[in-house]
């Protein structure tokens, strides 16, 4: 539709200068700290936001696997996402937004140029009251596929809105954990991780080429290499905690820690 091309380029065009100036003001004029989140409560023993090599961090492997968090701030230290990639993310929201929906539609387009992939979408869907379709007639228009799109979009607008608290991990968990069969969901849904990972490359490949492609973008490299980074570093904190209940690392740690044994978002 070159008429919504046009809209969202010349949206994106005038909405870029703005968060250019604001991304760049923010990375001048903070300093860089290494406060991940604002945790509601206290952290005991949490990684070393300094390691180094005379000072390596003491990192308890248990929590890893018991306390989301935890796991959480550690994936952040070791990655070095911190609040400069935080206030990076935000910034590009207005940026995001208008892109939301091609954003989406590549997405369900590429999931359904592949049978293996279109036919985790004929199982029905945890809050999904319609009916499903078969493999042969399962089209992009179908209600359940709507119902799909919303989530993501929702997800990909608090992916740069959210508060990153432990309200904001938790549901980072939830995201991983729905798709794979469990006893916390009503879902039989279990995407095998290869399919996960190869989404995620596809995901991170489109972003990467979109926001670059952004003239304002183009024309601030110090911003343009920020906002990229940051959700380079995101997505691969959010891939992990996909990976985590795929994994057999710390399975017994995992199925057994109190925050698995409850439902959360």
């Amino acid at each position: 539709m070159p008429g919504h091309q046009n809209t969202v380029f010349l949206s994106t065009l005038v909405l870029g200068t703005a968060v250019a100036a604001g991304v760049a003001y923010y990375i001048h004029t903070q300093p860089k700290r290494k406060v991940i989140v604002q945790a509601p409560r206290s952290i005991p023993d949490a990684p070393s936001l300094e390691p180094s090599l005379t000072n390596p961090a003491l990192i308890d492997r248990d929590r890893l696997y018991t306390d989301r968090l935890y796991r959480f701030q550690y994936l952040c230290s070791f990655a070095d996402f911190d609040d400069s990639d935080i206030a990076a993310i935000k910034a590009s929201a207005p940026l995001i937004a208008p892109l939301v929906p091609t954003i989406v539609d590549a997405v369900y387009e590429r999931l359904f140029s592949f049978d293996i992939t279109k036919s985790s979408f004929t199982q029905k869907n945890e809050g999904f009251e319609g009916e499903v379709s078969d493999l042969d007639h399962l089209t992009l228009d179908h209600e359940q596929i709507k119902f799909r799109k919303n989530h993501l979009k929702g997800y990909l607008v608090k992916l740069v809105s959210a508060e990153y608290d432990a309200k904001f991990v938790n549901y980072l968990d939830w995201v991983g954990r729905i798709h794979v069969r469990n006893q916390l969901k009503a879902s039989k849904i279990n995407v095998e991780y290869v399919h996960i990972n190869a989404l995620f490359a596809f995901l991170h490949g489109f972003l990467a080429e979109t926001l670059s492609n952004l003239p304002d973008l183009q024309r601030n490299p110090k911003v343009r290499t920020k906002t990229l980074a940051a959700f380079s570093k995101l997505l691969w904190i959010q891939n992990d905690f996909f990976v985590k209940y795929y994994v057999k690392d710390g399975r017994d740690l995992i199925e057994s820690a109190p925050e698995n044994q409850v439902r959360s978002v």
